[in-house]
């Protein structure tokens, strides 16, 4: 069975070319989900992974975004607070499916005991779902952190669930590192990039002049990469990363 995944850091909601030239658009903070699934749409996604999502919080720019993108389109959602910001809300990754989501379950990564790398750090998790698709299918849906020490943890998180693995499998998200990075060796041992699919070199960040790939679509070797691009799509500050998978038989 043909399946087309999509894995895309939305920036909850936030139109990236307006965030750019827009103070009141940037101090409002309410993000613009119609122009996100406009997106998907264009892309032509059964299976969308998705980044930086808001859950239903205190204030009403937290309003449960993965459910509302998943009415928009008609499909089905399951979202994974990976942090939940005080006084604001929930915070983590969706997973959005035209097909049934038969499980869904958060799995937390564990946060670095010390945090000594100047950069930013955040709670993050790993989404896991079971498909009714193709004989059943598990998608796994990752941010990864920007300090190193996040990101190590977060492989170990995944490739612990991969061991454990029996059946296709697909893992999507942003890592926030570049294919070069030794931190993804594990990723690359256990699973195939779709990226080999690509006719030419892509990049996917930032959207309006991006400079680097850090958006990935993995599989397990027991699937057929038919395709795979990097979409020239304008809407959050990422492009999306597309995949066209044959599943079973």
């Amino acid at each position: 069975m043909q399946l087309s995944f999509m894995s895309y850091n939305i920036q909850h909601g936030l139109d990236y070319l307006r965030w750019q030239r827009e103070e009141e658009y940037r101090r409002q903070d309410m993000g613009d989900l119609p122009l996100m699934a406009q997106a998907i749409r264009r892309c032509k996604a059964d299976i969308v992974g998705i980044n930086e999502v808001r859950g239903r919080g205190e204030i009403p720019q937290y309003t449960a975004q993965a459910e509302e993108l998943a009415a928009m389109l008609g499909y089905h959602a399951y979202f994974a607070p990976a942090i939940y910001f005080e006084g604001r809300g929930p915070y983590g990754n969706a997973l959005l499916s035209k097909y049934p989501i038969i499980r869904a379950e958060r799995i937390l990564i564990p946060d670095p005991p010390v945090q000594d790398e100047d950069t930013y750090y955040e709670t993050r998790c790993l989404l896991k779902a079971q498909l009714a698709v193709a004989g059943g299918i598990t998608v796994y849906v990752c941010h990864f952190g920007l300090a190193m020490a996040e990101a190590r943890n977060a492989v170990k998180t995944l490739t612990a669930e991969l061991d454990r693995q029996s059946g296709p499998c697909v893992f999507m998200g942003d890592l926030n590192l570049t294919p070069q990075s030794d931190i993804l060796a594990p990723i690359y041992s256990r699973l195939q990039d779709t990226a080999a699919a690509f006719s030419r070199p892509q990049l996917s960040f930032p959207s309006d002049r991006p400079d680097r790939k850090i958006d990935y679509i993995f599989t397990s070797r027991d699937i057929k990469v038919l395709s795979a691009e990097i979409p020239e799509v304008i809407a959050a500050d990422h492009r999306p990363h597309t995949a066209l998978l044959e599943i079973g038989g």
